[in-house]
């Protein structure tokens, strides 16, 4: 998935302050895509159909953020005690503001498969080793701040290796999709 916008990044205690909210990416979805057109090898087709889907995702999206904003309003208690009665009031309001949330997330994913269905396994996996080595970057610019940050009981480290065949393969092993329950 990282090969597909999203506002969560790697940065010092991103899994312990993960903000409750949205993974979906705001207006565009594939700007590392067509930005590393070129390594990639896209073609034209490729470019112009990523283009329209990141047009169309953005239309729709701008469609339930605005109902979401209604929505949100709504549920506000400009005045008055808030009590039972009060939010026994707005508990569909509540539901219709969870369902635009769901929609969100999911509308998120939807564009984000759209898109992968255009592109060659070969096209995903060098946007991930792109990805990968962005992201390595960061974080090593960063290093002795995140450990200044974290510091004393914790260090960052690095290993020092480059991206290999080996390094992609462990972090692929990983369990994709955590059981719950």
């Amino acid at each position: 998935m990282c090969t597909v916008n999203h506002p969560v990044t790697a940065h010092a205690g991103y899994l312990i302050d993960a903000p409750m909210k949205s993974i979906a990416a705001p207006g565009f979805l594939f700007t590392r895509l067509l930005a590393h057109h070129r390594e990639l090898g896209l073609t034209c087709e490729q470019i112009m159909a990523l283009l329209d889907l990141n047009r169309e995702y953005h239309e729709r999206q701008v469609a339930i953020q605005i109902e979401f904003a209604r929505i949100t309003e709504m549920l506000e208690i400009k005045w008055g005690r808030v009590d039972e009665k009060a939010i026994a009031e707005r508990e569909q309001l509540l539901h219709r503001h969870a369902e635009l949330f769901l929609e969100h997330e999911r509308l998120f994913f939807e564009f984000a498969r759209r898109g992968h269905e255009l592109l060659t396994d070969e096209q995903i996996e060098k946007a991930e080793q792109i990805y990968h080595q962005e992201k390595d970057a960061f974080l090593k610019a960063l290093l002795s701040s995140l450990n200044r940050a974290v510091a004393p009981h914790f260090q960052f480290v690095q290993t020092g290796q480059e991206w290999s065949d080996a390094s992609i393969e462990a972090l692929r092993s990983m369990a994709r999709v955590p059981s719950f329950g």
